[in-house]
């Protein structure tokens, strides 16, 4: 059984930078009031849930946990102690923290955060938040009622309540040793294949030896004496070509010298065509124009003819430069790419050189292969015995393979049996079915108690069925808040006793969050307390309620919240 000591946090929500502590063992029953935001959830209901499982109880993002003000060093401690030992968790925001200790010494932290995590819910607290919040918590804000919980998860929290969650572990790792299995099977599969096939080869080999196939000897023989006469053919043909190529390139001009001219040529090209360009203005200017556009005087005739003379014989003169030019720039161009035709033709003479080299290097793979063959052939000739001891040893092998093959069957058919136990249609099935009556006679004990008759019952797929005297069917949903709160509370006391009786998920802490302030009357509001009143002699629970007034005296402690100046604090 748990047995939760006390919860310690600061910086947390609306609390402040200095340790607020509350005891959770000190009283049997303690009534928690204050006003809406004076942090009476944040202190009971969200420290703690967010010290166990790191998340808060109500549907708070994890960063507005932190007080806005002090912005940092949030932490929440969380004591509590096991029949054999206590621990303490630790677990903080900006920074993040978690850490555990077990009788005063920190755990080993080497593991992964997730895993850590999973070492206190699975080992020590034996609960994780869905179960806890079954188990501990009846509230009204973030309360998933059990009966609202999906099919897997009611499974998922009688299976922690039950503490048969174990065989869930067991089959996962069932699953991981079945899979390492087949994977030993499949790799038997292959041993045994492989020494089928070396048996059969090297049967062919002992065969072939004790028949002296000169046959055999004679083909490979044959056929390289044909391997080699095309690696001489190739060698051949690599030379030639080689020989080609080197003729090639020792006739073939300097690329870059005609390249080089062909700028220049070009160049001379462009300032032709500029002083051409010039002298065609020029030419246009004195045939268009008897007098001077800008002093509008006239230009003497035979002035202007003579120019005209002059510009007309020197445009013939470039024209006649620019043709010598242009016949050049052929020729240059003509001859670059002749070369370039050479250097493609180069170029694919030597890829074909490289191809035959790689064709010859696949031949004297060949060769090899076949010498080596030969020599075998030749040299094993008086081995058989050795090749038939050779054979037996494959022989051995396979056999032995063969039996581990049958062993490993044999651990599957194992495996198998214990797999269809583990499932959720095995041993946990039979228990679940063992516990259902002892679990609806519970939940109809404290209906009862509650003055709400009728009979509840949950099958094996935990569906309800609620039947009233008149034995009229009712669902879940279809009953009344208050109704349906009695139902939910049934269900938690009852989780809580079969908890104990299992020494499973049990713990001394039950938090009620505004359950008398929900839609309880006067009369379930006397029922609710009877109940909590035979409950609170091994049980710490703890209220929370706005109706102060009027339950005050019915609590054996009473916990104030306030805020002061915007920081929340016990009164």
């Amino acid at each position: 059984m748990l047995t939760f000591k006390k919860v310690r946090f600061k910086n947390f929500g609306s609390f402040g930078n200095t340790f607020t502590e509350i005891d959770l063992d000190r009283h049997n029953t303690v009534l928690v009031s204050g006003k809406n935001g004076h942090g009476k959830s944040f202190a009971l209901l969200d420290s703690i849930t967010f010290g166990l499982f790191g998340r808060p109880f109500r549907k708070v993002n994890i960063p507005q946990l932190t007080n806005s003000v002090n912005q940092k060093d949030c932490v929440v401690e969380v004591e509590f102690t096991t029949p054999k030992h206590s621990y303490k968790v630790v677990r903080g925001l900006q920074p993040k923290i978690l850490e555990i200790y077990k009788d005063g010494d920190l755990l080993p932290q080497n593991a992964k955060a997730k895993d850590y995590q999973r070492l206190l819910e699975e080992q020590i607290v034996r609960m994780n938040y869905k179960s806890f919040m079954q188990i501990v918590i009846l509230g009204s804000s973030s309360f998933v009622p059990f009966m609202q919980l999906s099919s897997i998860d009611r499974r998922e929290v009688i299976e922690d309540i039950l503490d048969i969650k174990i065989f869930s572990v067991m089959n996962s790792l069932l699953k991981v040793k079945t899979s390492q299995l087949k994977e030993n099977l499949n790799e038997v599969e292959n041993k045994i294949n492989i020494a089928k096939e070396k048996i059969d080869l090297q049967k062919g080999h002992v065969k072939n030896l004790e028949s002296k196939s000169q046959e055999s000897l004679d083909k490979n023989k044959t056929k390289l004496q044909s391997l080699i006469r095309d690696g001489t053919d190739k060698q051949s043909k690599i030379s030639q070509i080689s020989e080609e190529v080197q003729t090639i390139q020792k006739r073939l001009p300097d690329k870059e010298q005609f390249l080089t001219s062909l700028k220049g040529i070009e160049k001379a090209e462009s300032t032709v065509e500029s002083d051409l360009k010039r002298l065609n203005k020029d030419i246009t200017f004195y045939t268009s124009n008897t007098s001077c556009p800008s002093c509008k005087q006239d230009i003497d005739e035979s002035f202007r003819q003579n120019i005209l003379e002059d510009k007309q014989n020197e445009k013939i003169n470039l024209d006649e430069r620019l043709a010598q030019i242009d016949q050049l720039i052929k020729e240059t161009s003509d001859r670059i790419e002749s070369i370039t035709e050479k250097e493609e033709e180069i170029r694919s003479q030597e890829s074909l050189i490289l191809e035959q080299k790689s064709m010859m290097k696949s031949l004297y793979s060949q060769i090899q292969y076949i010498e080596q063959e030969i020599s075998d052939l030749e040299s094993n000739r008086d081995n058989i015995e050795e090749e038939k001891n050779k054979l037996q040893e494959f022989c051995d092998d396979h056999h032995e393979s063969v039996n581990e093959k049958d062993s490993l069957l044999n651990q599957k058919y194992n495996y198998d049996v214990v797999h269809d136990l583990l499932k959720d249609a095995g041993i946990k099935s039979k228990i679940i079915k063992y516990y259902l009556p002892i679990i609806n006679k519970l939940i109809n004990k404290h209906l009862s108690s509650m003055n709400f008759f009728a009979n509840f019952t949950l099958d094996e797929e935990f569906n309800e069925t609620i039947k009233s005297r008149h034995r009229d069917t009712f669902s879940y949903m279809s009953f009344s808040e208050g109704e349906k709160l009695r139902i939910d509370l049934a269900l938690i006391l009852s989780w809580r006793e079969i908890a104990k009786l299992k020494n499973s998920a049990s713990c001394n802490l039950l938090i009620l969050d505004e359950v008398f302030d929900s839609s309880l009357d006067a009369m379930g509001t006397d029922d609710l307390m009877k109940l909590l009143d035979d409950l609170s002699l091994n049980t710490n629970i703890f209220v929370i309620s706005h109706k102060s007034d009027q339950l005050a005296d019915k609590f054996s402690n009473y916990l104030v919240f306030e805020k002061k100046n915007n920081f929340s604090r016990i009164k």
